[in-house]
């Protein structure tokens, strides 16, 4: 009786972590958490602000646009983009070189 095992055809490094395809990719080309939640959250606020300017489509009542609530909403994801950005602009090139030296 043998026993075979049969072992992945894959090409990739298995210990190599890619992102999930569901990510938008920033302006490197990475897929980032923060661009898709700004996306999202743009959209979001942007159908909101839309549909209120009617009062109902069909028999569905659309409610008016609140600023205090969409702001609540937009306004956290956006500090969060911004905040990355900065932080990569501050840090990332320091981080990017220490990455690449070699340590001996």
């Amino acid at each position: 009786m043998s026993d075979s095992t049969t072992t992945p055809s894959s090409t990739t490094d298995p210990a190599e972590v890619r992102p999930a395809w569901y990510w938008v990719k920033d302006a490197k080309g990475h897929g980032s958490v923060t661009v898709t939640l700004i996306l999202i959250s743009f959209w979001v606020t942007t159908i909101a602000y839309i549909l209120s300017l009617f009062e109902k489509l069909g028999s569905l009542p659309i409610r008016p646009f609140d600023v205090a609530a969409c702001s609540t909403y937009f306004i956290p994801i956006l500090t969060l983009y911004f905040g990355r950005k900065f932080t990569d602009a501050k840090f990332g090139a320091e981080t990017a070189a220490k990455e690449t030296t070699p340590s001996n």
